[in-house]
C-alpha cells in the first residue's frame, strides 16, 4: 500500500494515512475512504513524505506494519519539482548556452521580437 506520513511524534513510529477509492455497488458512485496506520519506521522517514508499506509480524500492540521504502515528499511537491525540470529543459532547448534569462524577461523578449515581424509583413503585403 502507497500512503503518506502524517505524524512522526513518536520513536521509531509513524502514522501513515492511506486513501482509497471506494464505488457504490448500487447507485455507483465514487467517494475516498481513508485510514490511519500506525507503522514501524526504521528508515527515519518525514512528515508529508510518501511511502510504500507491507504488513509483517506484530512490533506491539497497535503497530503490524513497516515501511518498505519513501517514493518523495507530498504529491504537489514532486509534481512542481518534475515541471520544473521540464521547463528548465525547455528553455535550456530553446536558448543558446551559457544565457540565463528569467520567465518575465523571456516572455518581453518574445513580445519585442513578434512586433517587428508584423510591420514587415504588413509593409510586404501592403507594397505588393
Amino acid at each position: 500500500m502507497i500512503g503518506r506520513v502524517i505524524s512522526v511524534k513518536n520513536q521509531k513510529t509513524a502514522n501513515v494515512l492511506v486513501e482509497r477509492v471506494a464505488v457504490n455497488k448500487l447507485y455507483g458512485k465514487t467517494y475516498k475512504r481513508s485510514k490511519k496506520y500506525l507503522i514501524d519506521d526504521s528508515i527515519g522517514v518525514k512528515m508529508g513524505d510518501m511511502v510504500e508499506i507491507i504488513n509483517c509480524k506484530p512490533v506491539s500492540k497497535g503497530k503490524t506494519m513497516k515501511i518498505v521504502k519513501v517514493l518523495g515528499r507530498n504529491l504537489a511537491e514532486i509534481m512542481e519539482e518534475k515541471l520544473k525540470a521540464s521547463a528548465e529543459a525547455a528553455i535550456a532547448e530553446v536558448l543558446p548556452a551559457g544565457r540565463q534569462v528569467m520567465p518575465e524577461k523571456l516572455e518581453e523578449e518574445v513580445a519585442s521580437e513578434e512586433k517587428p515581424k508584423i510591420k514587415k509583413e504588413k509593409e510586404k503585403n501592403g507594397s505588393a
